[in-house]
């Protein structure tokens, strides 16, 4: 049933785009192949969350997400834990602030600390969700396509994702790709 529902909102992030959404100014790349060909090439299904992670809409939950993310969920297949929609149903959002991998990694964009507990359940957690990729937009990328935007604590988002067991994988266009370390 979970899965049925994430895998909606790449659906929702097109019927968005196809109303209509100016996007942000200036210009965008519209596929960033080195990022996403080894997330396409993956056929687990595996979740893919963009940092910064968010849900847009009324009511929205954490940061604002990079726009990219809802262009590369288009090509890559995979469900995607963002969205950016007109509005999310409190159950949904309470679904989402239920997990404790989410709220950690929302604590962590804030710069606020997480406890010890708390990264043992994200960590378990972000297994049981089967979180394959996370993409960090970095700040080089976000100077670049959303200068207004953005000004995350990268250094608490990387220590929270070192100690939710995350290992950068490749980086590649400004983006760095965690996946799960040994044991996840």
């Amino acid at each position: 049933m979970r899965r049925s529902r994430l895998a909606l909102i790449p659906v929702a992030l097109l019927a968005a785009l196809e109303a209509g959404w100016p996007g942000p100014s200036g210009s965008m790349p519209t596929a960033l192949p080195p990022v996403d060909r080894p997330i396409a090439a993956d056929r687990s299904g595996s979740i893919v969350v963009d940092v910064p992670f968010g849900i847009r809409g009324i009511p929205w939950y954490g940061k604002g997400i990079s726009p990219l993310a809802l262009v590369l969920a288009t090509a890559d297949g995979h469900p995607r834990a963002d969205s950016y929609t007109s509005w999310v149903p409190r159950p949904t959002l309470a679904g989402i602030r239920g997990h404790a991998f989410y709220t950690g990694l929302a604590a962590a964009q804030e710069g606020l600390p997480v406890s010890a507990a708390h990264l043992a359940a994200a960590r378990q957690d972000a297994a049981a969700l089967h979180i394959g990729w996370l993409l960090v937009w970095t700040k080089q990328w976000m100077a670049r396509h959303r200068p207004q935007h953005y000004h995350l604590p990268y250094g608490a988002i990387y220590h929270y994702l070192a100690a939710t067991g995350f290992r950068l994988g490749y980086q590649a266009d400004g983006v760095k790709v965690y996946r799960p370390g040994p044991g996840q």
